[in-house]
């Protein structure tokens, strides 16, 4: 079977397009879990699979290294814009169905931009305070597609302090019963922002996170009134988070950033 290795500013998948044969999505969660293996197999913090659409160009679906199945991600759907683009399943302005719904996608080489459609916070989740291990936090919480929680600390926090307090969000089951993405943001200029986010699903802190940068740029303009665009920038490079506020708590959002496809290839039976 061919993969193709794509990554949106570090945030690595395995792509395959199953056009023609499709596969139930127990094996699919397998596959994820067996190819996403770092130094086993191939590696990634998930598997993305393109699947035929009634209704867009094609249907997209995000396995995460777990083997559960994602609802979107901002970087993955870039990812798979390129993906499908390079191989002739869709033109350089294409839609494509996600279990989030329709996504539309500009492709410009390997600068790829997704109109994410409208955000809105809930109303009890803006500027909301929380602690945690003695770290006090001003927090927002939204779905961008997937939950994500923000938040904004007033000092700089260590890797190892993120993955441990992120760890321990995600697994909050009294604040969120799905679990959660969890943000840790930061602004560090006019229109700038630094992100790490704890992902749901790779269990770990990601080099970039598409929709936890959109969440920490509509977050940052409810707390500190910034303007768009925003500029995210993750430990793997920096995404550009467009968007119009619609009124105290509503967005229209877009998320651009470039892509790399870094490998094409055969999966060897050992994978």
């Amino acid at each position: 079977m061919e993969f193709w290795k794509i990554n949106g500013n570090g945030n690595d998948f395995i792509t395959l397009d199953m056009l023609a044969a499709q596969k139930p999505a127990h094996e699919l969660a397998e596959l994820a879990r067996r190819l996403c293996r770092r130094r086993a197999s191939v590696g990634a913090d998930g598997l993305l699979i393109v699947e035929p659409s009634a209704s867009a160009h094609f249907r997209m679906r995000l396995f995460n290294a777990d083997g559960s199945e994602a609802e979107m991600c901002g970087n993955g759907a870039r990812c798979i814009a390129r993906f499908a683009y390079e191989r002739g399943a869709a033109p350089a302005e294409m839609t494509f169905e996600t279990l989030a719904g329709a996504m539309r996608a500009r492709v410009d080489g390997n600068f790829v931009e997704i109109d994410l459609g409208e955000q809105s916070f809930a109303p009890d989740w803006i500027d909301r305070p929380l602690t945690m291990d003695g770290a006090a936090f001003r927090s927002c919480f939204l779905w961008v597609g997937v939950p994500h929680l923000v938040l904004f600390a007033p000092e700089d926090l260590s890797r190892d302090d993120c993955r441990r307090i992120g760890r321990a969000f995600r697994h909050d089951a009294s604040l969120f019963p799905q679990g959660c993405n969890v943000n840790f943001a930061r602004p560090v200029g006019r229109g700038e922002l630094t992100a790490v986010t704890y992902e749901r699903g790779v269990e770990d802190l990601t080099d970039s996170c598409g929709t936890g940068g959109v969440a920490a740029a509509l977050s940052a303009s409810l707390l500190f009134g910034m303007d768009g665009p925003i500029e995210v920038h993750n430990p793997g490079g920096t995404n550009r988070v467009a968007f119009e506020r619609l009124d105290g708590r509503r967005f229209r959002a877009a998320l651009g950033g470039n892509t790399a496809v870094v490998a094409k290839g055969e999966l060897g039976p050992d994978a």
